[in-house]
């Protein structure tokens, strides 16, 4: 393993030994990325080639450098009949490895012979032709170019899939099946001719069960109509002459019978028994091919129910949320409408102390789809205003005269929330979080006075406590102008 930064080979040290780099978690990337290539292998020598095509994109995404998971997933498209595919991948390949790459050899090998080069391109036109044909709803001529294509290339499995496809389309579901089959051969667990064998053994035990003639009568046309043939009679038999030779003596004859128990019994140990193991071992290995692919049907299955359950989750989560705003207490779109009300016919009785109070218990961050509710409170809100911006501002000021100085923020406050350029608001809510002891607040809005009110009375007071330590302070609290009183009615501490 070399460093990313600076080429030199890595030790187990976690920092390279030229360039000092944090390699740690580099480390650990192209070991998952080997991890991955490993079992793309173990699922390629397997015939698992979608599998191993999955993992093998997942190894060079991790490091893009793992020339041989990148020349193995180029194989295993060319095995799929995905030759642009795999062209890229040694393309790309070579490009990132130019010397001693296995790749180059695979490229030149199909570019030296022409005649193979012309092919693949040839198949690739064809199967885009019968792939157009079948979306104009022209089968039969999407399935003579799909044979054609097949004859070519005879791995291309997404062409054993479209075919299986049009077949299944016009209920010839035998043949849909034995060219799915085929492609299994190619790709044992590949999931869409997984889920288009399921969807065939589907119709075909429907099929089975409803209209048994009609499948008999398919099946008896997909295989031709049998010839009947005449047989013999017992009087017809002829019996054919003896030509074997009697043994001259008797010794041959045990000869002969000894030279042929030899021969079966090296027949059988020779021939028979390993036949025997290797259809044995066949058999082994069918049953777990056969047992993969259910449990990959099982597998697709169990995932699309998991789809199903997650998005009717979501939209029951969507449907409570929309009914919370109707019927839960609190700021719900129910009471923002009757706040709203009461508020206009408080408005309308020339009420404007109960019409703001109403108006400021509507929840405005609350989401409201009437369009009409929207115009209705931001004519109303410039209305009052002025009224609640007032209201608020007395309210503050009683409050702070009571050194209640939290319920004084809130309503200062609520009256900059109304009129943002109420200097005074702003400037007893700074003298309020100060005399409650937050420092950090207080100069936020005395700032906010320096900053956006040179004009103000209040000027020279928030310039100077942004001047001077918290343990001390000047000026005064909006009642007697700029002489220092802190808001309690004494001189500043």
């Amino acid at each position: 393993m070399i460093c990313y930064n600076c080429g030199n080979v890595l030790t187990n040290s976690d920092y390279c030994s030229h360039c000092g780099m944090d390699v740690s978690v580099y480390k650990r990337i192209v070991k998952l990325s080997n991890t991955y290539y490993n079992a793309g292998l173990t699922k390629a020598k397997n015939r698992d080639l979608s599998g191993a095509a999955d993992t093998l994109r997942r190894s060079v995404k991790l490091n893009k450098r793992n020339i041989d998971a990148r020349n193995l997933l180029g194989l295993v498209y060319f095995e799929m009949g995905e030759t642009v595919q795999a062209f890229s991948e040694w393309v790309m390949s070579t490009n990132i490895q130019p010397d001693n790459n296995p790749a180059e050899k695979y490229l030149v090998a199909i570019q030296q012979d022409k005649g193979k080069v012309s092919e693949l391109n040839h198949t690739i036109k064809k199967f885009n032709i019968a792939l157009d044909y079948a979306k104009s709803g022209t089968d039969d001529m999407a399935i003579i170019q799909l044979k054609k294509v097949l004859n070519q290339n005879p791995n291309f499995i997404k062409a054993y899939q479209l075919l299986a496809l049009l077949y299944l389309k016009g209920g010839q579901y035998e043949r849909a099946k034995k060219s799915i089959k085929k492609s299994m051969k190619i790709d044992k667990c590949n999931p869409l001719s997984i889920r288009y064998l399921r969807e065939i053994n589907e119709y075909m035990d429907e099929e089975k069960k409803t209209d048994p003639d009609k499948r008999m009568e398919r099946r008896r046309n997909l295989r031709g109509v049998m010839v009947d043939r005449e047989y013999l009679s017992g009087n017809d038999v002829i019996i054919p002459k003896n030509n074997f030779k009697e043994a001259i003596t008797g010794a041959q004859s045990i000869l002969h019978i000894v030279i042929g128990l030899l021969l079966g019994a090296a027949l059988v140990y020779f021939i028979v028994t390993p036949a025997r193991m290797s259809h044995l071992t066949d058999q082994a290995n069918n049953v777990g091919v056969e047992y993969n692919q259910k449990i990959a049907i099982k597998n697709s299955t169990i995932s699309e129910l998991e789809n199903q359950v997650d998005t009717l989750k979501t939209e029951q989560k969507k449907l409570k949320s929309d009914l919370a705003q109707y019927t839960d207490t609190g700021n719900t779109v129910a009471s923002n409408y009757s706040n709203l009300l009461k508020s206009v016919n408080y408005y309308l009785n020339d009420d404007y102390k109960n019409a703001a109070t109403a108006l400021s218990d509507v929840d405005s961050k609350l989401k409201m789809d009437s369009e009409d509710f929207t115009t209705v409170y931001k004519w109303l809100s410039s209305k009052l205003s002025k009224r609640i911006s007032e209201e608020a501002y007395n309210a503050g000021m009683t409050a702070r005269d009571k050194a209640d100085y939290d319920t004084a923020i809130k309503q200062f406050k609520k009256c900059i929330e109304a009129d943002s350029g109420n200097a005074d608001a702003i400037y007893y809510l700074a003298w309020s979080y100060k005399n409650k002891g937050d420092s950090k607040n207080a100069n936020k809005y005395f700032k906010e006075i320096y900053d956006n009110f040179p004009n103000s009375s209040h000027y020279d007071t928030a310039k100077s406590q942004l001047n001077i330590d918290d343990s001390s302070s000047s000026g005064d609290n909006g009642d007697n102008g700029d002489n220092g009183d802190n808001g309690d009615g004494g001189t500043s501490e």
